[in-house]
């Protein structure tokens, strides 16, 4: 007698044997690919953050780098329309001071690190 041969009870359960092992080698592959992806999304994950963090810190010495040189050389940069660069040059060349920078009201930022204040002049007669 073969070892298929038997009561169709025992082929059946024989079956449902050779089944499952399929299922847990085909699970076992999949558990080690899943693994594997999932080291693999770490690493990527912990590279972003690594390199965010390099970002941050770049951004943050330019901007610390940008005040230094501001303060160095007694210059702003300051962001106005086309109409207001006239105005400022007849300050100079009036020769007035300036005297004060009042934070636009409201006081939020244009955009991320923009911010807009008024630049408050006085007269040198």
């Amino acid at each position: 007698m073969g070892e298929h041969r038997g009561s169709p009870i025992e082929r059946m359960l024989h079956r449902i044997e050779e089944h499952l092992e399929e299922w847990r080698q085909r699970d076992a592959t999949l558990q080690a690919e899943a693994d594997a992806s999932r080291s693999r999304l770490w690493a990527e994950a912990a590279e972003r953050e690594r390199l965010l963090a390099e970002a941050v810190g770049a951004e943050e010495s330019r901007r610390d780098s940008i005040e230094e040189l501001t303060k160095q050389h007694r210059v702003v940069f300051v962001l106005h329309r086309t109409e207001v660069a006239e105005t400022l040059e007849d300050f100079v060349r009036e020769g007035d001071r300036l005297v004060s920078v009042v934070p636009r009201r409201g006081g939020e930022s244009i955009s991320e690190g923009l911010d807009g204040s008024w630049l408050v002049f006085e007269s040198s007669d």
